[in-house]
C-alpha cells in the first residue's frame, strides 16, 4: 500500500488575537494526531522558528504562535522547552542597525537581539521556555548520511539531543528558492560559515541535506500573515492569510503550503521536489490528505519573486546605461547577484565595468579606467589570460575592486557599499535613514494587526 501523509490547515476568523491563535495551534496539532504519546513526561522539546531579520510578521514568525507552541508542549508533559534560531547572514553582517548609532552605519544584529526586539524572548520565557541563539550554542561536528551537496557541518547539540523537535516556518516567497517554508527553515541552525556558503547554484540540494541531520517530529507553520514578491525580507509584501498549518511530514507540508500560495504544481519548488526524490517525505499532492480547511478555502495567488516570472537576463544585461557588463560561465546565483550589484553601481556617476564568471569575453581595451573596473565572484577572480594581467595591474596600483566570494554575497555587498561611501557616491546617512524607514514600515504594519505588540528597542 502506498504511504500517505496528512497535513492540517486551520483558518481563523478575524480578529485573530492571542486567544484565537492558541485555539488554532491546538486544533492544527490535534488534527494531525496531537502530542499525546509523542511528547513524554520530562522530555526536552526544541523549537526552531523562522526569525529571519529584525522585523515582525510577515518577515518573522509571530511571537504569539511560538508561545502557544511552547505552552502546548508543556501541557503535553515536556520538562524543558528551548527555542533556538540563527538569524540570516544578512542580519548578522549587513543590515544597518539604526539603534546603535545615528552617526555611522553600524551593521548587524545577533539572534538574541532580534528575539528580544520582536518580543519573542519575553513571550517564550513567560510561557516557561528558554531562548538560544545559534551563535552561542554548543555545536557538534556532524556527518550527514546520504548527503549530496553538504556533507559535514557544525550542528547545535541541543537539537541533536532533543527528545522532540518542532520546525516552525513562516509562509513566504524567496528570491533564491521561490518559497521559504519548512525545508529551508532549518538553514538557520548552521554555523555562519556553512550558512554563508550555501547560497550558490546547489542551494536547494544543500537545504534538503540539512534536513537529513535531524528530521523534525512536527512542523507548525505560521501563515497568519504571509509574504509575497521579492522575499524573504525588506522587499516582500504582506499577504493576510489567517492560517496555521501542521503535519509530521515537512515535504508534504511544504507541498500543501505551496499550493495554498497559488503554486499549483508544488514540485516546481526545488526544495520540495528534491526532498521528495531523496525520500525525506511525500511531495506528491495526490498522496497527501488535507484535513481541517481545504486548500481551496484558503488559497491565494502569491506574486512570485521577479526572477521567477521573467528571464533573469532581463534584469542584468542591457539595463543600466553606465554599466559595461562582461559575464561568461556564471552560475544562476551569480546572475542574480549581478542584478543586485548592478542596482548599486547604477548610482555611480562615471561609467563602470563589471566582470563576472569563468570566462567572460573582454575587449583588449575597456571603456573604463581601473578605478571603475570591478571583479565579481571567485570565478572572475580566478580567470587567467588578459584578465589576470588586468587584476595584477590593479593590485600593483593598490586598486581593490575585487568583490569575492562564492557566491559574492553579503560581505561583497558591504565592501561595495563602503567603497561607494568613501567615494561620495553613497551617503552613510542615507543608509541609516533607509534602515529606519524599513523598520518603521514593518513595525507600523504589524502594530496595526496586533495592538498589543511594542518592539523592545
Amino acid at each position: 500500500m502506498t504511504e500517505r501523509a496528512t497535513v492540517a490547515i486551520v483558518k481563523g476568523k478575524a480578529p485573530i488575537d492571542a486567544t484565537r491563535i492558541e485555539d488554532m495551534v491546538k486544533r492544527a496539532v490535534a488534527l494531525t494526531g496531537g502530542f499525546v504519546d509523542k511528547i513524554k513526561t520530562g522530555d526536552h522539546v526544541v523549537i526552531k522558528p523562522n526569525l529571519f531579520a529584525p522585523y515582525p510578521p510577515p518577515v518573522s514568525v509571530d511571537r504569539r504562535v511560538i508561545a502557544a507552541v511552547v505552552r502546548l508542549a508543556f501541557e503535553a508533559g515536556a520538562g524543558r522547552v528551548s527555542v533556538i534560531e540563527g538569524v540570516s547572514m544578512g542580519t548578522l553582517m549587513k543590515r544597518v542597525n539604526p539603534a546603535r548609532s545615528a552617526q555611522t552605519a553600524s551593521r548587524g544584529y545577533s539572534t538574541i537581539e532580534v528575539m528580544k526586539m520582536l518580543g519573542v524572548k519575553k513571550a517564550v520565557e513567560e510561557a516557561g521556555g528558554e531562548v538560544i541563539g545559534v551563535e552561542e550554542a554548543e555545536t557538534v561536528e556532524t556527518d550527514i548520511e546520504g548527503s549530496i551537496a553538504l556533507h559535514r557541518v557544525s550542528y547545535p547539540r541541543v537539537v541533536l539531543d532533543a527528545d522532540y523537535f518542532i520546525n516552525m516556518p513562516a509562509m513566504k516567497t524567496h528570491g533564491m528558492t521561490m518559497v521559504t517554508l519548512s525545508i529551508k527553515n532549518l538553514q538557520g541552525l548552521l554555523d555562519t560559515r556553512s550558512r554563508y556558503f550555501s547560497h550558490r547554484d546547489d542551494l536547494d540540494q544543500h537545504m534538503v541535506d540539512i534536513n537529513k541531520i535531524r528530521k523534525p517530529d512536527m512542523v507548525i507553520l505560521d501563515g497568519l500573515i504571509g509574504m509575497e514578491g521579492l522575499g524573504a525580507g525588506e522587499s516582500g509584501t504582506p499577504v493576510e492569510m489567517g492560517v496555521i498549518m501542521a503535519g509530521s511530514d515537512p515535504v508534504a507540508l511544504d507541498s500543501v503550503a505551496s499550493m495554498c500560495m497559488g503554486i499549483d504544481n508544488p514540485l516546481l519548488v526545488g526544495t520540495t521536489r528534491i526532498a521528495n526524490h531523496d525520500g525525506l517525505g511525500i511531495g506528491n499532492p495526490f498522496l497527501i490528505d488535507v484535513v481541517g480547511n481545504s486548500i481551496d478555502e484558503v488559497k491565494q495567488k502569491f506574486q512570485l519573486p521577479i526572477n521567477y516570472t521573467q528571464p533573469i537576463e532581463s534584469l542584468v544585461t542591457g539595463v543600466y546605461p553606465n554599466i559595461d557588463l562582461y559575464i561568461g560561465g556564471a552560475c544562476p546565483t551569480c546572475w542574480l547577484m549581478t542584478a543586485m550589484f548592478e542596482a548599486m553601481l547604477a548610482k555611480v556617476p562615471e561609467r563602470v565595468s563589471l566582470i563576472v564568471g569563468v570566462d567572460p569575453k573582454v575587449p583588449p581595451r575597456l571603456k573604463t579606467d581601473l578605478e571603475h573596473t570591478f571583479f565579481l565572484g571567485e570565478c572572475a577572480l580566478a580567470t587567467t589570460g588578459d584578465l589576470r594581467d588586468l587584476r595584477n595591474e590593479m593590485q600593483l596600483k593598490g586598486i581593490d575592486r575585487f568583490l569575492g566570494g562564492c557566491p559574492p554575497y553579503e560581505q561583497a555587498l558591504v565592501k561595495l557599499e563602503d567603497f561607494m561611501i568613501g567615494k561620495g557616491y553613497l551617503d552613510e546617512q542615507d543608509l541609516i535613514k533607509k534602515a529606519e524607514e524599513q523598520r518603521k514600515k514593518f513595525f507600523e504594519y504589524y502594530q496595526s494587526r496586533d495592538v498589543t505588540w511594542e518592539p523592545e528597542l
